[in-house]
């Protein structure tokens, strides 16, 4: 098994996310999205432990390819804790060369914390938390530095809305998240997105989709 990469890790996920009904009305609505956006990522994500999603919890593996170099993840998110943004405390593993000491392992109650790749979604499903649901698709990223942001733009015909626009900024500490959420909220007052907000994050949107649409 080869090194492990750095954990990322921003402690303190902070987003909103805003529907539109096409690509070209998100441009319009935001008008340095288009330029920002400079980076395609083409993933494949799973999620695991269906009662712990349930539970407002999130457990990923993803593949993903940006600018031609493919890397695997794996992601933890604690419980939303905003009242305006989702806050979620994050832990993003760089997993393409296994883990050694893995943090989420620590979080989900492994004893076995230093696995290759190909090992720890067996190590998942031991500790109760089988891959239940998965999806693919190709994002547009990019940060925009004047104010602090990191963009998004997500198209998929699977869920409620086609085309949606994550703003999100990162903090260490849950006083700075508050903070981080007041920013997001003048974001939104700026630019007039209030009426496009859309609390639920893609994968509760997709978990709708596929198992709650009659």
């Amino acid at each position: 098994m080869g090194k492990t990469e750095p954990v990322i890790n921003t402690q303190y996920e902070v987003e909103i996310r805003c529907h539109f009904d096409s690509v070209e009305e998100a441009y319009n609505k935001i008008p340095f999205l288009r330029a920002c956006l400079k980076h395609e990522m083409v993933w494949f994500s799973g999620i695991y432990g269906e009662e712990f999603f349930k539970s407002g919890k999130l457990l990923r593996m993803s593949k993903t390819t940006i600018d031609g170099e493919t890397k695997y993840f794996m992601g933890w998110k604690g419980s939303d804790a905003g009242t305006f943004a989702n806050i979620r405390e994050e832990i993003d593993e760089v997993i393409t060369d296994g883990v050694t000491d893995s943090r989420i392992m620590e979080k989900l109650g492994s004893q076995n914390r230093t696995l290759p790749r190909n090992k720890i979604s067996a190590e998942l499903k031991k500790l109760g938390h089988r891959r239940f649901i998965s999806w693919r698709g190709i994002d547009l990223f990019g940060e925009y530095k004047p104010l602090g942001v990191s963009m998004k733009l997500m198209t998929c015909r699977t869920l409620k809305w086609p085309v949606l626009v994550e703003i999100e900024k990162s903090a260490y500490t849950k006083e700075d998240a508050l903070l981080k959420e007041n920013e997001l909220r003048a974001f939104c007052d700026r630019f007039g997105l209030h009426d496009r907000l859309v609390r639920e994050e893609p994968p509760t949107l997709l978990h709708e989709a596929r198992f709650l649409k009659k």
